[in-house]
């Protein structure tokens, strides 16, 4: 690495060429505290500096309840049935033939659980009367 003469602009390079050679001028430098050109170009906000003033808002925030206190969330059985027909509606129903594979999925599962839980409790018995029997 060899300085130039002007101490305002150096440039570094390796003697093999595989590195890139980078030069830094004086008139290209950000002044402290100015956002740099690639926060001035992003979408995304810049942090605040610590000696910014934070504005007052005026006033409280309001309470939750206080928020909600205009709505009545009691409603009359007729709304509530209407409702629930309503939401009903909506659903997708399965058809016959997902329904017949689902019952037995869940069939077959129980099954296995039904299995695994009756084996543990002969062993853990078996384990007991060996032990107090």
């Amino acid at each position: 690495m060899a300085p130039n003469d002007d101490s305002r602009e150096s440039v570094a390079s390796a003697d093999d060429g595989d590195e890139l050679l980078s030069k830094t001028i004086e008139s290209d430098a950000v002044p402290v505290g100015a956002p740099s050109v690639a926060a001035q170009r992003s979408s995304r906000p810049v942090r605040k500096s610590v000696s910014a003033e934070v504005a007052k808002k005026g006033e409280a925030t309001a309470r939750r309840r206080a928020a909600h206190d205009d709505v009545d969330p009691r409603t009359t059985p007729i709304q509530f049935a209407r409702q629930s027909v309503d939401e009903l509606r909506k659903v997708v129903w399965p058809t016959w033939p997902q329904v017949k594979q689902y019952f037995w999925a869940v069939l077959v599962f129980v099954l296995i659980v039904m299995a695994y839980v009756g084996l543990l409790d002969l062993g853990f018995g078996w384990i007991m009367l060996k032990l107090f029997g």
